[in-house]
This record gives structure tokens, C-alpha cells and sequence, in this order.
């Protein structure tokens, strides 16, 4: 049986510093119940408009296995600071965070799921998210997700 991650974010509703109409910046991520031989984290979150099929909004993994993923990690394939983590390329065609950018009077919802792993990830920067789930295959040990929504 999977243990489950505890995911929170500090807020239900994004905060525009957040969303395409603001700074675009990933938002903190608490990740509570990291088991001991947990090596890294793996982050997919995904944007699930009222209409049509969700899209991955950010594919990063690598992570140090961390209880606070700060915010506002720096778009590109590697970020170097505050840690060593690869990002992959989202369904919106660019690499790392995209924020909610739901049309006015739309909500979007946006699902992040945090993936405990006992390896690094050997994956290619901008790999998709369908290349990283593979990737973690027989090495995911934990998963946790929460939900927060943005209104246009």
C-alpha cells in the first residue's frame, strides 16, 4: 500500500502573482510525510478548464525531497537555485511554470500532484509528462495532490 503525501497550498483561490495576469510565478508547494529513503520529488500540475481536456501545466522533477517547494522557480530546462531540479516542456508549448489563465467569467481548475521517488530521474530536460510518468515507473513510492482554482 502507497503511503500518501500531504499537499497543501496556502490558498484555495489563486492569488493573480500566480496566474498568467500576474507574475506567472510557480506558486509554494508543503509537502508533509516524506519517508526516509525518499530521494527526490516530482511535480505535475495540470489545468482543467469548465470545457474542454486538461492540459499539463508543469513538469519538473528532481527535486530535493523537501517539506516547502518555494515559489516562483525560474522558468528553463534546469533551475539552479534554490536547488538543482529539471523541468520538462507543458502542453501550452513552454518549459516550466504556466500559470491559470482562464478567460473571463471561466474558472480553471488546477490539480498539483507530488510524486515521492527513492532515485533521481535519468530524463532529458524538457522531456513531457508523458516521459516523466514513465520514467518513475517501479520507483514512485508516495503521491499526494491538492486542488486550487482561478476565475477569469
Amino acid at each position: 500500500m502507497m503511503q500518501n503525501l500531504v499537499v497543501k497550498l496556502d490558498f484555495e483561490e489563486f492569488p493573480q502573482d500566480y496566474t498568467c495576469r500576474g507574475a506567472n510565478r510557480s506558486p509554494p508547494i508543503r509537502v508533509e510525510g516524506i519517508l526516509a529513503n525518499i530521494k527526490s520529488l516530482a511535480v505535475l500540475a495540470t489545468a482543467s478548464p469548465e470545457e474542454g481536456s486538461s492540459r499539463a501545466a508543469w513538469v519538473i522533477w528532481n527535486l530535493p525531497a523537501v517539506p516547502l517547494l518555494p515559489e516562483g522557480l525560474a522558468a528553463g530546462e534546469v533551475v539552479e537555485s534554490p536547488f538543482h531540479a529539471v523541468q520538462g516542456t507543458n502542453d501550452f508549448g513552454s518549459i516550466g511554470y504556466r500559470g491559470p489563465c482562464p478567460e473571463a467569467g471561466k474558472t480553471e481548475a488546477y490539480l498539483f500532484r507530488v510524486y515521492a521517488l527513492d532515485i533521481d530521474l535519468a530524463l532529458a530536460p524538457g522531456a513531457t509528462w508523458e516521459e516523466m510518468v514513465r520514467a518513475m515507473e517501479g520507483s514512485m513510492n508516495q503521491s499526494g495532490e491538492v486542488i486550487a482554482f482561478a476565475t477569469g
